[in-house]
């Protein structure tokens, strides 16, 4: 089938089993402490802290974690990383079993977590060319590697929010630690990967400029990153109030707010199905802009409604908008990008994407303090529509960049 053909290479098959069983236990741990912080503290500020520290390291770090897959072996720096956040669960299962975990002890796990998370990403991505053996199955396997996120994104949570229920969230803490292993063996068999920078070691600054200044002179990166950065500000903040809005509006408890995440997560799953079927990228920010489109809308009917189908629809356009935005300006970058520069260029992504995210829970969880969670969520999804439809004016020339990217690179191949 076209939608998974990337898997016919075996190092990749082998990934997405391992991937897949690994995705599903972060969502696991994910819910769950999401749930600790909320019991043991009924804070909204202390969510969105919680969120915050998880994610902000992609944004201050993510820079300097590309330079770094770009000069090392991508495959041991992958290995480091899942190895310190395999630790990282089981110490908070251990504190959480014991009863002895803090709110502060959280903060720090959080932020150490997203430390590895961070240096992570941009080696881990970078090794999706090794596992197809080139750019010809490149954009399926970058969607299909979305779809294993989604697929984790929708059993997870379910799952999740049952084990809450019957056994409690260390546990599910212990099983996040156990399902790094998958993903582990199969990244082991993978041969070294290494992409020389082209500059001397000590060259830091410059080969760190060169990145941001490849983005900022191709207009159609320049603007599908701008939109991706006010989209992942906004739209994915929901699941930072999701316990509130499945206590307080929906009058349920850690299964209704599993089950509404289920929802973003089917969304998300179909935004990944469609884009791996698409084998071409031509007409993708047309695409992408639909996406964002869909996201801003759907937060804002998510936001103002307490009747539960329809919260569920609205998240169903968020998770299918933020996944089509998100993997789609990760396919043209890709697409775009030279491999000496790949990791960088991942790393700028992966800080508009999810280092961005963390400033809009914190903000969102002040706003929430102060106004009520529906309107300030509602103002986010105000924020998704005004950038949609600034990208959308900007489509011509994005459209007339990439043409002309596409002709001077089948130039230099002739």
């Amino acid at each position: 089938m076209q939608i998974f053909r990337s898997l016919v290479h075996r190092r990749f098959r082998h990934y997405f089993i391992g991937q897949t069983v690994s995705v599903v236990g972060f969502w696991l741990q994910s819910i769950a402490l999401s749930w600790l912080v909320y019991r043991l503290t009924g804070s909204a500020v202390m969510l969105g802290l919680v969120a915050f520290v998880t994610s902000i390291p992609m944004l201050v770090l993510a820079p300097f974690a590309g330079l770094i897959s770009d000069r090392v072996d991508r495959r041991s720096m992958v290995l480091l990383t899942q190895s310190a956040q395999m630790l990282q669960a089981f110490v908070l299962a251990g504190l959480t079993l014991g009863d002895w975990v803090e709110p502060w002890q959280i903060v720090v796990l959080a932020l150490l977590q997203g430390v590895a998370n961070t240096f992570d990403g941009p080696a881990r991505h970078s090794l999706l060319t090794v596992m197809v053996g080139g750019k010809s199955d490149l954009p399926n396997a970058i969607a299909l590697n979305s779809l294993i996120m989604n697929l984790g994104r929708f059993i997870g949570p379910v799952v999740a929010g049952l084990l809450l229920a019957w056994i409690g969230e260390g546990w599910c803490f212990l099983l996040n630690g156990i399902s790094y292993l998958g993903v582990m063996v199969s990244l082991a068999k993978l041969p070294t990967s290494r992409a020389s920078t082209g500059a001397s070691p000590g060259n830091w600054r410059s080969q760190l400029r060169e990145g941001f200044a490849w983005i900022w002179r191709s207009l159609p990166a320049r603007m599908l990153m701008l939109n991706l950065i006010a989209l992942s500000f906004s739209a994915p903040n929901y699941q930072t109030l999701m316990p509130i809005f499945a206590r307080e509006v929906f009058h349920g408890d850690s299964r209704i707010q599993g089950l509404l995440i289920t929802f973003a997560g089917a969304g998300a799953l179909a935004g990944t199905l469609m884009l791996a079927a698409r084998t071409s990228t031509v007409g993708l920010p047309r695409v992408i802009n639909i996406g964002s489109f869909m996201a801003g809308a759907g937060l804002c009917v998510f936001s103002l409604t307490s009747w539960l189908p329809l919260a569920a629809l609205g998240l169903s356009a968020v998770g299918f908008g933020v996944i089509v935005t998100g993997a789609g300006t990760n396919t043209i970058l890709q697409g775009l990008v030279e491999e000496r520069l790949r990791g960088r260029i991942i790393s700028l992504y992966m800080m508009g994407f999810l280092g961005v995210m963390p400033v809009g829970g914190f903000v969102l969880g002040l706003l929430a303090d102060r106004f009520g969670p529906q309107a300030s969520l509602g103002s986010f999804g105000l924020i998704g529509l005004a950038s949609a439809a600034l990208l959308w004016r900007r489509q011509p020339a994005i459209r007339e960049g990439l043409a002309t990217a596409r002709e001077r690179a089948a130039n230099a191949a002739n």
